[in-house]
């Protein structure tokens, strides 16, 4: 690495042209500022400067060394000017959610970005444990969950609920589902299904299991997963968020349910690292969207 202190004596002989005035400049001697030229020579090993009578000219590594000396400087003076400034408009913002909760978050935070180009934001769909480990990790700076999570590096806030929907085709708007309908019309799967299922079928069916239901079918695309109950192949369980996003919400009915199944959201963020402004407009938000 090269001496900093040594580099800065440099750029501002080359800058000036001459040794004394550079010396009366740093408030260093003569000598002293030979002996930094010199240091800095051995530590490259070439040579910065050529000597004639009391003037020199900088060797083509010289050059080199000054420019790269330059553009150094004005890096860490925008470093600075950057840290110091802290903008709640320009910088990099990441976050981690589910996959429905990501589809209902990220067009909001998009026409946010386009009203502030400086800000940069990313959003990663990822199961609990993912999102937990990437906040610890500092690869995303605010994750959201669906449990609570105990760890003594962390800030955990409860922020609202993910109310799951038992989705049919539209045919059976406003109708009670039976378990025997359920049955009949098949599963359309997906990664999170049986999870949420499970909890749709012990709070509104006591007597049955989840596991009774065949599957008639399977996608892994968050987007794709209604379209089948939309041509009533079949229903799903969903979080309502992923419902709200689908482009064709008269194809498809939302059904009754005796008792509505929550899933609890939490925010969750390093305790011990401070967060830049930037992130206040989109705490906030999400807090709004989620209770909406």
């Amino acid at each position: 690495m090269i001496n900093q202190k040594w580099l800065t004596t440099f750029l501002k002989l080359a800058e000036i042209g001459h040794f004394t005035q550079t010396a009366e400049q740093l408030f260093m001697t003569q000598p002293g500022v030979s002996q930094h030229v010199q240091k800095l020579e051995q530590q490259l090993n070439v040579q910065l400067i050529q000597r004639f009578g009391k003037r020199f000219e900088l060797t083509d590594a010289g050059m080199q060394l000054q420019q790269y000396g330059e553009q150094l400087l004005k890096q860490q003076e925008q470093l600075l000017s950057d840290i110091q400034l802290d903008s709640p408009y320009a910088g990099d913002c990441r976050f981690a959610c589910s996959g429905s909760l990501a589809m209902w978050l990220y067009p909001h935070f998009i026409d946010y970005q386009i009203q502030h180009p400086q800000l940069s934001v990313s959003v990663e769909a990822a199961p609990n444990k993912r999102i937990i480990e990437q906040v610890i990790s500092n690869d995303i700076d605010i994750g959201i969950v669906t449990q609570f999570v105990s760890n003594p590096e962390l800030e955990v806030n409860p922020i609202g609920d993910d109310n799951l929907c038992l989705i049919v085709p539209a045919k059976f708007q406003g109708k009670d589902m039976s378990f025997e309908q359920l049955t009949s019309l098949g599963l359309i799967s997906h990664p999170d299904a049986m999870h949420y299922l499970q909890q749709l079928i012990s709070s509104n069916y006591s007597d049955e299991e989840a596991s009774a239901i065949p599957t008639a079918s399977y996608v892994n695309q968050l987007n794709q997963i209604l379209l089948p109950v939309a041509k009533g192949l079949g229903f799903t369980v969903l979080p309502e968020f992923a419902v709200n996003c689908f482009n064709r919400p008269e194809l498809i009915s939302v059904a009754n349910l005796h008792h509505q199944v929550k899933e609890p959201l939490y925010m969750i963020r390093k305790k011990f690292r401070p967060l830049p402004k930037r992130y206040d407009w989109f705490i906030e938000t999400i807090t709004t969207l989620v209770n909406q």
